[in-house]
């Protein structure tokens, strides 16, 4: 156990702890920025058909990889009369052996008449797909892109069928991710795997915002300001994109749909607050209130799951990365 020096006339005192960064002022507890939107004041209304709840949330932890996810129906679709439901959607998994953590987040097209069908399905489905492939005894084939978002597209298709539906009524984008639950090395090194088909995105925490790290920018001009999305499920598979990310032990990473993603690029007040407010795992119930931030003109559902590697990762730990199942 250390020894705190002693400092001249006595020993010295233990610091208080420093105080966690103040909110700004908000709705509730709702942080928010600038003048904030109209449509956050407005009451919670229902959608015609039966939906998931407006509000979805998890922690968790996996080796030592911790996590939160929360999912926020937006203010612009939730005062409606009637309300439309949340199009989001976010998934968190384990192969069966507990090496790797499993996440995908979607969106739905709001054109889309079933937007939060297409959207639930197509999380379920890719995280489904991926722990087949990481429990199958032959690994080393190594994870497919292009084939994990055929069979998702395949899936939200047949499930489009059933309900007597168009593929174009359950369209959406999505984002998966496959992160080693345990160091390869005594810094905490692992190689994290993800892809894409759409605008939501993956963001890397630096030391004082969080940085773009994967993911389609939307619009020709490859910047955030405007709505238009170039690729999505079920029609889009073949525009699968991949990239891998080489995490250390202390890092965090964050995928987000475009109601969060917009916002970090585009609100520098919101990234720097939240760069702040998630350098450390944080209570779920606050997770959800910053996920949930007011700010004008910014009324899309919005949803993110945010996975810290924890610091002191022993050196002995089993390998962790692509290693076992690179392309």
């Amino acid at each position: 156990m250390p020894v705190a020096p002693v400092a001249p006339g006595g020993p010295s005192r233990p610091r208080p702890p420093a105080p966690a960064p103040a909110a700004p002022p908000g709705v509730g507890s709702v942080p928010r920025f600038g003048a904030g939107s109209k449509a956050q004041r407005f009451p919670w209304l229902l959608p015609l058909r039966p939906a998931a709840s407006g509000v979805a949330a998890d922690e968790a932890r996996l080796g030592d990889l911790v996590v939160r996810a929360a999912s926020v129906v937006g203010p612009g679709h939730r005062c409606q009369e009637p309300a439309t439901a949340r199009q989001d959607a976010y998934r968190i998994a384990r192969d069966a052996s507990g090496e790797f953590l499993l996440l995908a987040v979607a969106d739905g097209v709001s054109s889309s008449s079933h937007a939060e069908l297409g959207a639930a399905v197509a999380a379920a489905t890719a995280v489904n797909v991926l722990r087949q492939r990481l429990d199958e005894p032959d690994r080393a084939a190594g994870l497919s892109a292009l084939g994990l978002f055929e069979e998702t597209a395949a899936a939200m298709e047949r499930e489009a069928a059933r309900r007597g539906l168009h593929p174009s009524d359950v369209c959406a984008v999505l984002l998966v991710a496959v992160v080693p639950a345990r160091p390869a090395g005594p810094s905490g090194e692992r190689t994290a795997w993800a892809a894409w088909v759409g605008d939501t995105s993956l963001w890397r925490l630096g030391e004082r915002r969080w940085h773009y790290a994967a993911g389609d920018r939307k619009g020709p001009s490859g910047g955030y300001e405007s709505n238009a999305v170039l690729h999505t499920l079920p029609a889009d598979p073949h525009a699968a994109r991949e990239a891998e990310v080489e995490l250390r032990a202390g890092d965090a990473v964050s995928l987000v749909s475009d109601g969060v993603g917009d916002g970090l690029a585009g609100l520098d007040d919101l990234n720097a607050y939240l760069a702040e407010r998630w350098r450390l795992p944080l209570p779920v119930a606050a997770y959800i209130d910053d996920v949930g931030y007011d700010a004008e003109r910014f009324l899309d559902d919005r949803t993110a799951v945010t996975v810290w590697v924890e610091p002191g990762a022993p050196a002995s730990a089993r390998d962790g990365g692509l290693g076992g199942w690179s392309r």
